[in-house]
């Protein structure tokens, strides 16, 4: 790869041990500091005023383009930044006709703008390089706003607001005009488009509601609101019925109490799909998370009928498209190699302290050594208390809110992994007396057959994780977010065009790329250079939904 070319980064693997350690321990500490120290309000202290930025006078139809979970993958993420940089597209749609589309005046980043955690490096790596290239030579650029998500969170927002909050550095070409984490844009017709910012679920802060009451004195009897929100907790209370989020009820008080009135559509992303649904009224609730992250499915959990009324409308891909991907969690191992080291290390530690006290007797059959491994379990202290740890870690890894389904789920998946940690540390021994004739007991045999349970439990480990994950949502609806995070999907990806037509409509088009491609060519086009699919299976954007929100 020459100087100054972007790297193409692969998909996360959020199941290598290290992407885990790091992640859990970032979002840790930004829980713990975040509860004592609000960067958003330092933020507020610290940077320069932010007012309303007013578009309103703009002339012709206005154009917005939305598109949330960026910076994964080189693939999916460019696929996108390089079909939001055209100045036109003509889409296919469903029935066989097409539509003109133009790029938006304004683009909007919905959140969770770099994966898997934030960093300087990481978004000029990850986010701002692919949009260098898709906006190298443009004629024009949209001007650009931000709301954060939760893995933007992660370092307390450093790395978004030095990207995204200082209008003299802009982004990727792109001018920015917002100074917080939050921003306002008066629109033309009477269309206002509010971005907030609920910093890992908190509240509201004080600088943040009084902006949005000075934005609120704006308002008229006709002004009809497009609120972007970090996450999609109509989605979320489906998914756990008994669970109402903090979030829900802070929208809640800042539609009645903040604005004084109800919003026309919620714009969201954190779910890396796109969903719609509406209520009788044609209020809108928008899922728009396919900006380049991993794909999360659509079937599960089943999000048909969701509280106070709201229908689904649209989904891609199909649910039926979604439930058959889930089959590749039988193909974990390949698809999560590095994932395989903590499978193999519990099942290699887990036979040694069950074997270190059985003699060669206690191996001739496996129930037996079975029998024998449950003794030593329950006479030794130490190894009594490794297998309780074990089983702890995978009931606290069980996807639930109710105690009960956590205990049995998780029990039932511990117990499999220690019974398949038994059978292959049995294997492993019977296989270094009886065929190797290695003397039971000796140095050399306890490790070759340490050596063979590792690699058996890295092999037999991952491909149990995969099982359990593709039952826990096949037949639980569970798991959904590691089920499909381990198959580091990229294709599938889409974004939501908006246009406020002349009259005061708004007419929206939902865009997906079914495959993105995988090889691409550089190509030279005057001083500049740009990268062009080199990828004869990928498709072409196409239109998945469509619908308009009238005056």
């Amino acid at each position: 790869m020459s100087a100054g070319e972007p790297k193409h980064v692969r998909m996360t693997g959020w199941f290598d041990p290290g992407v885990m350690a790091r992640t859990a321990a970032m979002l840790a500490a930004a829980n713990i500091f975040g509860r004592h120290s609000d960067t958003r309000l330092i933020e507020a202290l610290g940077n320069q005023p932010q007012g309303i930025v007013d578009y309103s006078t703009a002339t012709g139809d206005f154009w917005i383009d939305f598109v949330a979970d960026i910076g994964d993958g080189w693939n999916p993420t460019y696929a996108i930044a390089q079909a939001l940089a055209q100045p036109a597209l003509t889409l296919d749609a469903a029935d066989g006709s097409s539509v003109l589309t133009s790029s938006g005046n304004v683009l909007v980043f919905g959140g969770d703008e770099v994966y898997p955690y934030p960093s300087r490096d990481r978004y000029a790596q990850n986010t701002e390089a692919p949009y260098v290239a898709a906006f190298a030579g443009a004629a024009s650029r949209p001007d650009l706003f931000a709301i954060p998500g939760n893995h933007d969170w992660f370092d307390s927002l450093i790395a978004f607001s030095r990207s995204f909050c200082r209008p003299e550095k802009g982004f990727a070409g792109c001018r920015t005009r917002q100074t917080r984490s939050y921003f306002a844009l008066r629109l033309p017709q009477d269309w206002w488009l509010l971005g907030i910012d609920l910093q890992l679920g908190a509240d509201l802060d004080e600088p943040q509601v009084k902006f949005f009451q000075t934005v609120a004195r704006e308002l008229d009897d006709q002004s009809k609101i497009i609120l972007c929100v970090p996450e999609p907790h109509w989605i979320y209370e489906c998914a756990y019925p008994n669970h109402t989020t903090y979030q829900a009820r802070t929208l809640t008080h800042f539609e009645r109490e903040v604005l004084g009135r109800p919003v026309r559509m919620f714009l969201t992303g954190d779910l890396h799909y796109y969903k719609r649904h509406a209520d009788a009224s044609g209020v809108q609730k928008i899922v728009a998370g396919g900006g380049g992250a991993f794909l999360h499915p659509t079937h599960r959990p089943d999000t048909t009928i969701l509280r106070e009324g709201f229908e689904e409308q649209a989904s891609y891909p199909l649910p039926t498209q979604s439930a058959r991907l889930a089959w590749r969690n039988l193909l974990f191992p390949v698809l999560n190699p590095r994932a395989a080291l903590l499978p193999a290390i519990v099942y290699a530690l887990s036979a040694w302290f069950a074997s270190a006290r059985l003699a060669l007797a206690d191996i001739e059959t496996f129930p037996v050594a079975l029998h024998s491994a449950l003794n030593v379990a329950v006479r030794d202290p130490f190894c009594g208390l490794w297998l309780l740890f074990v089983i702890g870690g995978l009931v606290f890894f069980t996807d639930t809110h109710s105690r009960w389904y956590r205990l049995l789920g998780g029990g039932l998946h511990a117990v499999a992994h220690l019974f398949a940690a038994l059978l292959v540390a049995w294997a492993a021994m019977r296989i270094t007396v009886m065929l190797l004739h290695l003397t039971y007991g000796q140095p050399l045999q306890l490790l070759a057959a340490g050596l063979l349970t590792f690699i058996g439990g890295a092999i037999v480990g991952s491909l149990l994780i995969g099982v359990y994950l593709l039952v826990s949502i096949g037949m639980f609806g569970r798991h959904y977010q590691e089920a499909f995070s381990s198959l580091r999907i990229q294709d599938f990806k889409s974004w939501l065009r908006l246009r406020i037509t002349a009259s005061g409509a708004l007419e929206a088009w939902a865009i997906g790329i079914d495959r993105v491609p995988r090889r691409w060519r550089r190509e030279q086009r005057g001083s500049t250079d740009t990268w062009l699919a080199d990828d004869g299976r990928a498709t072409a954007p196409r239109v998945v939904d469509y619908f308009s929100v009238r005056r």
